[in-house]
């Protein structure tokens, strides 16, 4: 085993030790999400929340479905480690980031004779 001295980053956390404490902190893997999704250059909020806004279930077709899974997703690890003041809007947001489906065999057959024996239920996110 060798020894590499004091660690500054790991898993994307960029870790400070000084004489008040170790500090953890994420900023450089959030820059990363936002240039990634080119996010980069949008404003910031100070209340990243906002009560008044009501959300609802998407009831269409995303083509951007997966990548805005995809982000909630990025943001959900930060929020796990270093970053807990987004943690109550990224796990509701986290709600909205897929459409579970139902599929039947027989879904077209009204009939007492149907021979579906197993249908599915799948969620894609």
């Amino acid at each position: 085993m060798k020894d590499l001295g004091e660690a500054s980053m790991i898993l994307s956390i960029k870790i400070t030790i000084s004489e008040q404490g170790i500090s953890l902190d994420h900023s450089h893997y959030v820059e990363k999400i936002l240039k990634k999704y080119n996010y980069f250059d949008c404003k910031s909020a100070s209340t990243p929340y906002d009560p008044s806004v009501e959300l609802f279930k998407n009831t269409s077709e995303s083509v951007r479905q997966t990548e805005y899974a995809s982000i909630i997703s990025s943001l959900r690890y930060a929020t796990d480690f270093t970053i807990s003041d987004i943690a109550y809007v990224v796990g509701l947001l986290c709600k909205f980031t897929s459409r579970p489906r139902y599929s039947d065999a027989d879904w077209n057959i009204l009939s007492d004779d149907s021979k579906a024996t197993s249908d599915y239920i799948f969620k894609i996110a």
